[in-house]
């Protein structure tokens, strides 16, 4: 029998359509139908959503943890954990997250993450990948990334990805380091999203990127180069590369942390709404209370003021921010409207990477991937794939 949601605000992707019907055939959307459509309800299995807002489930591409787990633990268990935790913050696909570490211990990580994938992702949040965010970096930018486990992607090094082609879908790389910017042609043939980021890039050298195939910019503002003078001579770098270059997206770790709200402004005026994704960019921390110290990226962090720090304090060590958090931050405190916000944690994140197919946004022939919010956007349940996961209406 089809699935029938009434009595819901629904988020499309330019417009809202208020008390609207959803209509659902097994895993996916059928059709998305307005108010006074003529529908006989006794031909259906009907959802009541009682006002709730029903928006595409949100998707997160840069996430490696949550509730205690971590993607580089390399265990099944760590990566079920991280997945029922996201899913209860309105998160219904996303792609964990390793950094930097030993090779072999970040290639133990990809086996897990891809026997979740494969095994377990029909029980409610769906694995679509995984994204690699170093050891491919620039040191002068490694962030909280462990600097002994740095390396240049080699043609040594390139076989860890040629083996793991199959669950790997987004890198990040300092496209100036050694030979990296040579390598992004056959990381693109692999069919990996290429991403810059932890560079020291110049503008020219993001640009070069692009044009080889490098198709976006990771954690906008974060570990990255900007301005710098040399004589009297101002050089840009990738952070203005970001901004100025149209066909570049770019992510944003809306936590009100890493980056204050003018910023997150800054970037949408530059940008324009379809460009930007929402990243947590969320480490194991994310889910737990004030205080205390955690292990991420290869060194230990300490969580103060609701985000992790590596311990002298000098930089951030990811956020512990889900993306149902980022989203209402971004409409409480930023211009940025409602769809708009939704947009940048869902469908954005599916047209970037390649799942706007059947991913980010509720429409027909869609995964009937929802989130259903009440008005001021916090999580009542979540529907993966036609199916109620958690919470109720």
């Amino acid at each position: 029998m089809k699935t029938l949601i009434k009595n819901t605000d629904i988020y499309l992707e330019s417009s809202i359509l208020k008390s609207g019907y959803i209509v659902i055939n097994g895993d996916k959307i059928e059709s998305v139908k307005k108010k006074k459509t003529e529908i006989d309800e006794s031909e259906y299995k009907v959802i009541n959503a009682r006002g709730a807002i029903s928006a595409p489930g949100y998707m997160d591409s840069h996430c490696h943890g949550g509730n205690g787990f971590d993607c580089n633990d390399g265990t099944v268990e760590a990566v079920i954990g991280m997945s029922e935790f996201y899913l209860t913050r309105g998160v219904t696909s996303y792609y964990p997250t390793t950094s930097s570490d030993s090779l072999n211990k970040i290639e133990k990580a990809f086996e897990c993450i891809r026997k979740v994938k494969n095994e377990h992702s029909s029980r409610g949040v769906e694995i679509l990948g995984l994204h690699m965010e170093g050891p491919f970096i620039n040191p002068k930018y490694k962030g909280c990334q462990a600097e002994k486990y740095i390396l240049e992607l080699t043609d040594e090094n390139f076989k860890i990805i040629e083996r793991n082609s199959d669950i790997i879908k987004r890198i990040t790389i300092a496209p100036e380091t050694g030979s990296n910017m040579t390598k992004i042609p056959r990381l693109c043939k692999l069919g990996i999203v290429v991403s810059g980021g932890h560079s020291d890039a110049t503008y020219d050298q993001v640009l070069e990127a692009h044009k080889r195939g490098m198709m976006m910019t990771t954690h906008l503002f974060n570990s990255m180069s900007t301005i710098r003078k040399e004589g009297p001579y101002r050089i840009s770098g990738m952070l203005e590369a970001s901004l100025n270059i149209d066909t570049l997206y770019t992510e944003i770790i809306a936590d009100r942390k890493h980056l204050p709200d003018e910023l997150m402004q800054i970037a949408c005026k530059c940008k324009g709404k379809k460009m930007i994704m929402v990243c947590s960019d969320a480490n194991r921390g994310a889910g737990k209370t004030e205080g205390g110290s955690i292990y991420t990226c290869g060194q230990e962090a300490i969580i103060v003021d609701g985000v992790a720090m590596v311990p002298d304090r000098s930089s951030f060590a990811s956020s512990i921010t889900p993306v149902d958090q980022m989203v209402r931050n971004l409409i409480n405190y930023t211009s940025i409207s409602k769809i708009d916000a939704v947009n940048m944690a869902s469908a954005n994140i599916a047209r970037m990477m390649g799942s706007f197919d059947r991913k980010g946004s509720i429409a027909a022939d869609k995964d009937a991937d929802i989130v259903f919010l009440d008005s001021d956007f916090f999580v009542k349940a979540v529907m993966c794939r036609g199916k109620i996961c958690h919470g109720s209406l």
